[in-house]
């Protein structure tokens, strides 16, 4: 890789997988040295963008991040993955309906793209929509199988619509795959209703 970037280094894809390489392996100032590089190198290189954007998110500098990744999808709107991480960045910003907006459009150009659906539900919870969310849910444990933290989050929903013995039934199920779903649910302020009921106790005690 040193090569290819030395006997050409306006190589932007070359630079953009070193860059890769670097953020992965805790390297982050270098990559993001490659990345602009490889911006100034060629401002319509949407895949330096898009990089860019995940490392800076990685900093929790999500408006920042959230300007590369639009930068990204400005210039190669067919792709995919740019459209989904804005739809993640959104998330963590608390601005649902656009998240949820991303999501949607993700997994209607792509229905094999379970991430985005799930992500969809994901969503449809934090907006209390909670009926919409199960509908979602189901659909992924149904092409997906009985995912642990598909199971958990529909077992969150059916919580918040005090469907309590189901919900509990769900989360006994995501217990027994992931212990760490114990933690989850007693910092879970949907569960925290549940704080008192021996069943509950007996699951993530």
């Amino acid at each position: 890789m040193e090569k290819e970037i030395e006997s050409n280094p306006k190589d932007e894809p070359a630079d953009n997988n070193r860059d890769i390489a670097m953020a992965e392996t805790g390297n982050p100032d270098d990559a993001m040295t490659y990345y602009n590089k490889a911006i100034k190198a060629d401002p319509k290189y949407a895949p330096a963008y898009y990089n860019k954007g995940v490392l800076l998110d990685r900093q929790l500098k999500h408006e920042e991040a959230l300007d590369c990744i639009e930068e990204a999808i400005k210039i190669d709107p067919k792709k995919t993955n740019p459209l989904f991480y804005k739809g993640i960045v959104l998330g963590k910003m608390r601005k649902h309906e656009r998240a949820l907006n991303c999501f949607e459009n993700v997994y209607r150009s792509n229905r094999n793209h379970l991430d985005a659906l799930f992500h969809t539900g994901v969503e449809l919870a934090l907006l209390d929509r909670h009926e919409k969310a199960i509908v979602v849910f189901d659909k992924v444990l149904t092409k997906f199988g009985r995912n642990v933290n598909v199971v958990y989050a529909k077992a969150r929903s059916k919580a918040a619509l005090n469907e309590i013995e189901e919900s509990l039934s769900l989360l006994k199920e995501a217990v027994k795959h992931s212990k760490t779903i114990k933690t989850w649910a007693l910092e879970d302020e949907l569960f925290g209703r549940f704080i008192d009921d021996p069943e509950f106790e007996s699951i993530v005690r």
